[in-house]
């Protein structure tokens, strides 16, 4: 077959010294000729029948790219489409006619925020960009499309039109033509006003962005394998620029998703002809020396290969566009977690409006979420998350207090499971321990901070927090602790406000102190052959004494099982733990708050109402006796004897008693918190070898309990103290205490118990006694028969003025022979006896 590009001429002319050849035209000069002409049809028909004998590529590109802006250029916006595809033009070039389309070309690595400029001062700037230098003369010199069709209107119909009125929405159109056309007004004549050029203008501006569209589109799909990866970025985003302009969300939001084609990284391709560097209106780059760390790591966290767009720049458009919805999904699809939560936070604080957004509050607790468990992060919270530890633990702080304020509970929920331990720093020589001590303090200081800014938001969340870090988390602080109980209190104070609960809790103390105890009255009718049955038939009277009336338990436990759940019954149950743990373990502090506690119950006049509560604020103010009063006062016998018998060093809750009140009502961490600080408590108690805060030992809080019976009357009492505590009691300390009086039942189990315990000890004593007497003998015997073996040598001091001592000997070992006879009942006992002379040695 004969190549096309070899041109074969059919006449020769020859000559003296040359030959002629007369060679047909070629392609590109038919085709240009036709362009140059006006007749554009005819170049169209020479480039579909090249295209059909299969002319050269390049060739082709070169005379499709004349000929589609020879129609761009006539505003023949359609019949260009087809030829820049097939001509496989830069999409540069094209873009830049376009305004809204031209952020698309600045480069978002170099330019991370936008720069105010005057209009003149970006037209003034340039980037070139390479073009067939054939091409160049058919590009139009308007600055934009919208320039392009002004000047068309104008060279066509200027002499024939008159200005003339235009109507409300034709005036909005003309002045955002005015605003954009670089035409000299004196040059628009009534093209600028008359109905009929004003809707060309806008006919014409639909087809052009329709032509962008189709084309961009149409070229990146056929020619996006052998682009750089610059252009394939800026096609698309320009792309996605024009569907957020014309309002075409489904496609804009259809750019987000696709990935990023393997993309060869070498430049591109110069055209086959020498070119010419055309300049196009378009933004200038800038140089990225003056960027700070962190938005050069964010532009390189962009510059990831997971998106075609370039999303910072898209993002400014679609700030201006109002486009709040295309914005969330944007960032979302780029995976910046940060960027996403803000806008969610504008829609929610008003600033921003957009109906399709649905429940951005929800979506930020669920994008936050997310970040507490990154390997559970879907495709619908985020996608492509690229969040360092460092940045999740600042977003949850932020965006956890500033949640907390709007819903306590979802913020808070944040805050107390997102905060883990901080990353440590890195490790000296012998500094693991200080890493690990240093991080401690690092996330003390965080939780600090946060509790601040929440107490700047609202109390209520900060209360909930403070509680969460000293009862949740255990955090050893006391003046936070004092702080906890402080704000428990309130919570107190302000359920007894309502009169209904008021009366409750008042009905609640009346009931369990309205029960008679058994006085001495009483207990006088007894006939009195049984107050004189002799000490033999203690039995009976021990029987007697168990069938009374069985104990009442803890006025605490009597509280939380007979009053309905409700938030004001687990507030007291609150205030309770948390002023006994903080006066029993803050000296200073705990002293400070007994005394305003206790200045606002006189002031509420709520003494009666809350007993158990004035009890634990005089366990810190006042005397052991004032608190084993006030707890007779309220019958509460229980508590006053685990008062007494622990010596107070518990307080007056008991921690068995509390953690089972707290468990009651569904406080469980209350309750281990309540049992861990008591435990501390008494731990301290053993190591600084104290007895009880009042400096008494529970044999003398004892007796004052028992002395407080004893005033009152209450002999049941009196009898179930001494049989329970009757090993800490001395018989002569409770005769001295118990009235003449009283009959003699109601301490003979007590007397008949404590000479049962004595004559047992002094029985017992007389055993170990015995035992050991034995073991000694049996040591003795063993001793002797060694000693036996052995010999002695016992030797007689010499006195002073004699010469070579007595010379007697001693006959000791005889009289030691017959001692041991003696103790052993052994009379036969033969024994060598080897009388030594105190002068030498003896055989």
């Amino acid at each position: 077959m004969r190549d096309a590009s070899c041109l074969r001429p059919s006449v020769l002319l020859f000559g003296q010294s040359s030959v002629h050849a007369l060679l047909p035209s070629t392609l590109a000069a038919q085709v240009e000729s036709s362009l140059e002409n006006g007749r554009i049809a005819d170049a169209q028909a020479l480039l579909d029948k090249a295209e059909i004998q299969g002319g050269q590529p390049e060739v082709l590109h070169y005379l499709h790219q004349c000929t589609a802006f020879k129609l761009f250029g006539q505003t023949r916006f359609r019949d260009a489409t087809q030829h820049f595809v097939k001509g496989a033009i830069d999409p540069r070039a094209l873009i830049s006619y376009f305004e809204e389309l031209r952020p698309a070309l600045c480069d978002e690595t170099l330019s991370p925020e936008p720069k105010q400029t005057d209009a003149d001062n970006t037209r003034s700037q340039f980037m070139e960009v390479e073009v067939y230098a054939g091409v160049q003369k058919y590009m139009p010199s308007e600055i934009s499309v919208d320039d392009l069709i002004a000047s068309n209107l104008v060279r066509n119909y200027s002499p024939y039109l008159r200005p003339q009125v235009l109507s409300e929405t034709d005036s909005a159109d003309n002045i955002q033509y005015a605003s954009t056309s670089s035409i000299p007004s004196n040059s628009v004549s009534g093209t600028r006003t008359h109905p009929a050029t004003v809707a060309m203008r806008v006919i014409l501006g639909t087809q052009a962005r329709e032509m962008v569209e189709a084309a961009l589109s149409a070229l990146l799909v056929e020619q996006t394998e052998l682009w750089a990866r610059d252009i394939v970025e800026i096609t698309a985003t320009a792309l996605a620029l024009h569907y957020a302009h014309s309002r075409n969300i489904p496609s804009l939001l259809a750019s987000f998703r696709p990935a990023l084609r393997s993309v060869s990284p070498r430049p591109p391709s110069r055209p086959p002809s020498r070119p010419t560097s055309s300049q196009l209106h378009l933004p200038p780059p800038e140089t990225s020396a003056g960027l700070s760390p962190s938005a050069r790591s964010s532009i390189h966290l962009l510059q990831q290969p997971t998106m075609t767009i370039r999303p910072r720049v898209l993002a400014r458009v679609l700030e201006t566009l109002n486009l709040w919805g295309p914005l969330i999904e944007l960032w979302r699809a780029v995976g910046d977690v940060g960027r996403l939560i803000n806008v969610l936070a504008g829609l929610v604080e008003g600033t921003y409006h957009d109906p399709s957004v649905s429940d951005p509050l929800d979506q930020m607790f669920a994008i936050l979420s997310s970040l507490q468990l990154p390997e559970r992060m879907v495709t619908d919270v985020v996608i492509a998350p690229a969040v360092s530890e460092a940045e999740r633990q600042a977003l949850i702080r932020k965006w956890g207090v500033w949640l907390a304020a709007r819903d306590v509970e979802r913020g808070l929920s944040l805050l107390m499971s997102g905060l883990s331990t901080r990353a440590q720093r890195p490790t000296i020589v012998g500094g693991r321990t200080k890493d690990k001590d240093w991080g401690k303090e690092q996330e003390k200081t965080d939780e600090l901070a946060v509790l601040a800014e929440l107490r700047k938001t609202g109390s209520t969340a900060a209360k909930k927090y403070l509680e969460w870090l000293i009862v949740g988390r255990g955090r050893e602080n006391s003046l936070l602790q004092c702080q906890l109980a402080e704000s428990c209190v309130e919570d107190l104070f302000g359920c007894l406000k309502d009169d209904t609960i008021a009366k409750l809790w008042r009905a609640k103390s009346t009931s369990y102190t309205s029960t008679t105890p058994t006085t001495s009255a009483s207990l006088s009718k007894v006939p009195s052959t049984q107050a004189t049955s002799p000490m033999s038939d203690s039995g009976s009277q021990l029987r007697r004494t168990t069938n009374a009336p069985p104990q009442r338990p803890p006025f605490l436990s009597y509280f939380v099982s007979t009053t309905p759940d409700s938030p004001s019954k687990r507030a007291r149950i609150k205030a309770l733990l948390a002023l006994q743990a903080t006066l029993v373990s803050s000296e200073v502090e705990g002293e400070t708050l007994a005394k305003h506690v206790q200045e606002c119950i006189v002031r509420g006049g709520w003494e009666k109402v809350l007993g158990l509560e004035v009890a634990v604020l005089y366990s810190k103010l006042s005397e052991p006796s004032v608190v084993l009063r006030t707890l007779h006062s309220l019958r509460d016998s229980v508590t006053a004897e685990a008062y007494a018998s622990s010596a107070g060093v518990y307080g007056v809750i008991n921690p068995r008693v509390g953690a089972s009140a707290a468990e009651g009502c569904e406080l469980a961490d209350w309750a281990k918190w309540f049992v861990k600080v008591m435990e501390d408590r008494n731990l301290a108690v053993k190591r600084a070898k104290t007895t009880n805060l009042g400096g008494q030992p529970p044999s003398e809080m004892l007796k004052i309990l028992l002395q407080v019976y004893t005033e009152d009357g209450d002999i049941q009492q009196v009898s179930r103290l001494l049989s329970s505590q009757a090993q800490s009691l001395d018989i002569p300390d409770v005769i001295s205490l118990i009235p003449e009086s009283w009959p003699l039942h109601s301490i003979s189990s007590f007397l008949a118990r404590s000479l049962r315990r004595s004559v047992h000890a002094k029985h017992e004593g007389q055993i170990v006694k015995a035992i050991c007497a034995g073991q000694n003998l049996e040591v003795l015997q063993r001793s002797y028969i060694i000693l036996q073996d052995q010999g002695a040598i016992i030797e007689e001091a010499v006195e002073d003025g004699e010469e070579g001592g007595s010379g007697g000997s001693l006959d000791e070992k005889g009289e030691f022979v017959e001692k041991v006879a003696t103790q052993l009942g052994q009379r036969d006992v033969h024994v060598h006896v080897m009388d030594i002379e105190a002068g030498g040695g003896g055989g």
